[in-house]
């Protein structure tokens, strides 16, 4: 092994860059990988209790209260919390995360202490607020995420989505190329789709539970295309992007590779590191995608408040105006809007997945960046491998992915 090659920066390097299935050798720190998941749901649960603390006993105490302004700004305030405070908290905690990972040793009471509270967080809360009960459904749910969100680590699961999360925030600002191409024709079709009756009675005669099975059958048609095109992407990766050595500076490469130009990777692809590269670039496109589907999930909710009465809603859907609930809190929209916008979003989403591969000015400012970046990596991992069959404590080729 080079004298200058940093096993341990180089492994980390591939888990931010989302290819754990690269690192040789067993996983360890997983209860300080998933740090930032367990803070996220943690903030989620605390917004939405007290959401439930404020939103009254019966729908009628709800529309009452929510007619003063006060009360109303506070409700949706912690309505955009339910957004807002886990991202921002996840984020947090994965910047302090990166940095205890990059040391070992670090972090590990701390992570213990998190993944007891988020398992006997809920009972607590339940004993203090009212009826003063222990939730032990909710319990249970919190041992198996935490189950799960440890699985999900050795696997490198976690790895993929932060930075699937990472690159799909950094693309944000190109957001506006795809939605104003996009959007537009888009937009032609679905407003007069909005404003027929026909939409609203399908919509108001499906249960919720439908109507999320619907969009879930939208979503599914939508990685299913996404994972055929860029399957393809990766296939061809070797062949039409040529890096070179100024894309390893400042890395734990640089100094393996001397003056020398990197050459063309050589070792083929395991179907464990395809498929990895695969996820990064659906799961990417996916929140994406997600973004642009909910910012038309809220903007067909607003439109339809403002431009559609209730006794015009009561005609369409031939029943009394009710309420509307989201994930099971209480919003200030109709329920049949609710339907009906959420039918709209899924069709949307479908249209940007094709749009975003198909169009040629996203695919330049959005996909290039982004296959060149798993170009960048392959080559690594050759120099990487190489590595490690010169030093003689070489992992076996079949050890887990970390």
């Amino acid at each position: 092994m080079t004298a200058d090659f940093d096993r341990d920066a180089a492994e980390q390097w591939f888990r931010r860059r989302g290819l754990p299935t690269v690192v040789q050798g067993r996983p360890t720190g997983l209860l300080i990988r998933i740090l930032p998941a367990e803070v996220a749901v943690l903030a989620w649960r605390g917004v939405g209790t007290a959401l439930y603390q404020i939103d009254g006993d019966s729908d009628a105490e709800y529309e009452r209260m929510i007619e003063n302004d006060a009360y109303a700004l506070l409700y949706l305030t912690l309505l955009a919390g339910l957004v807002v405070a886990p991202v921002l908290s996840a984020w947090l905690t994965a910047r302090l995360t990166q940095r205890w990972t990059a040391v070992r040793g670090r972090g590990g009471r701390t992570a213990i202490v998190v993944a007891v509270l988020f398992v006997l967080g809920a009972p607590v809360v339940g004993l203090a607020l009212p009826p003063h009960k222990v939730p032990y459904e909710t319990m249970l749910e919190q041992v198996v995420l935490l189950a799960v969100f440890v699985a999900g680590a050795h696997f490198g699961a976690s790895s993929i989505l932060g930075w699937a999360l990472r690159a799909a925030f950094r693309q944000v600002s190109r957001l506006g190329d795809l939605t104003s191409r996009a959007l537009p024709l888009l937009l032609l079709f679905t407003v007069f789709g909005f404003f027929t009756n026909e939409i609203w009675q399908v919509a108001a005669a499906l249960s919720r539970t439908e109507m999320w099975l619907l969009v879930a059958l939208f979503a599914g048609v939508a990685v299913l295309f996404l994972c055929a095109r860029l399957s393809d992407e990766v296939r061809d990766l070797t062949d039409s992007h040529q890096v070179g050595r100024k894309d390893f500076q400042n890395t734990p490469f640089e100094a393996c590779l001397g003056t020398a130009e990197p050459s063309r990777p050589t070792v083929p692809l395991r179907r464990l590191e395809q498929a990895n590269m695969i996820l990064v670039l659906v799961l990417t496109q996916m929140l994406q995608t997600f973004v642009l589907s909910a910012l038309t999930f809220l903007f067909f909710n607003v439109l339809g408040v403002l431009s559609i009465r209730d006794s015009v809603l009561q005609a369409w859907t031939k029943h009394r105006y009710s309420g509307g609930s989201l994930l099971g809190f209480q919003v200030p929209f109709p329920d049949d809007l609710i339907q009906v916008c959420l039918f709209i979003a899924a069709v949307s989403a479908l249209y940007f997945s094709a749009a975003a591969v198909t169009d040629v000015n996203h695919r330049r400012s959005f996909f290039d960046p982004l296959v060149r970046h798993l170009a960048v990596s392959m080559t690594a991992r050759d120099v990487y491998l190489a590595e490690l069959r010169s030093s003689d404590d070489s992992p076996q080729p079949a050890a887990s992915t970390g």
